[in-house]
């Protein structure tokens, strides 16, 4: 029988990455890279908040030097669906 001992390595070594993220980072995703995880949180609350809309919450980001479009805010609270951000953030 064949030694397989740095094959179950090999594959258990890839189990154990994080998988490859897939086309480039939205830019919602990007501004969380940035953010605190108390002001995260607060903006991960607001992007759940359905009487908030994509545009306040585009201004307040960009206001405060995080350039994104309402859009792009708007695609990322669809995130999961089939015309919405492919981001895990």
């Amino acid at each position: 029988m064949a030694d397989t001992n740095g094959l179950m390595a090999a594959l258990t070594q890839l189990t154990d990455q994080p998988s490859a993220q897939r086309g480039p980072r939205c830019s919602v995703g990007a501004i969380f890279d940035t953010l605190d995880e108390s002001t995260a949180q607060k903006l991960r609350d607001l992007l759940d908040t359905r009487t908030v809309s994509a545009t306040q919450i585009a201004d307040a980001l960009t206001g405060n030097g995080h350039r994104v479009q309402a859009p792009a805010v708007a695609r990322h609270r669809r995130r999961g669906a089939s015309n919405g951000c492919r981001c895990t953030t």
